[in-house]
């Protein structure tokens, strides 16, 4: 009989907002690797555009300095910025230069300091959907434009992201 002990595995579980998940970047320490996600603690690099990712993933600040070097050629599926509590959502402006430099649509997820996922941002872009903690914040308890009835963290307005962009 053969005994197989398990170790625990180390960092945050990564859920992408886009079923089936793509090949992805993430280019921040702290989450854990599995057949089709890749940690790159160090940012983008040679390893990483190896990987061929379809997607990436970070912090605002690591992808606005990867779209400004235009090294990325453009991705299959999602470009996905990490922020933290209590930290501002992703600006209306950064999320528009990040589309465009990558091609593809940008979804916030909002996560606690050890990366464990607290809420998502769905296709409607209507404000984060709660998967968990987020006591104390203000939330929004429509059913959202996807459908979703869970309750969601506003990031300001529609209204107010597109007069923004219009500036």
């Amino acid at each position: 009989m053969v005994v197989r002990i398990r170790r625990p595995l180390k960092g945050a579980h990564f859920i992408h907002p886009i079923e089936p998940t793509p090949r992805t970047a993430i280019l921040a320490p702290g989450f854990r690797e599995t057949r089709l996600v890749r940690i790159f603690p160090q940012g983008w690099n040679e390893h990483a555009r190896r990987f061929d990712p379809g997607s990436i993933a970070g912090p605002l600040e690591q992808l606005r300095r990867l779209a400004l070097a235009a090294c990325c050629w453009p991705l299959e599926q999602a470009v996905v910025v990490f922020t933290y509590a209590s930290a501002p959502g992703i600006p209306p402006q950064d999320r528009e230069k990040l589309w465009k430099s990558f091609g593809v649509p940008v979804f916030e997820q909002y996560l606690s300091p050890r990366n464990k996922l607290l809420a998502t941002e769905c296709d409607a872009h209507s404000g984060l959907h709660v998967i968990s903690g987020c006591e104390g914040i203000p939330l929004e308890h429509d059913v959202c434009a996807c459908g979703n009835p869970a309750p969601r963290l506003t990031r300001g307005s529609r209204l107010e992201e597109l007069a923004g962009l219009l500036a």
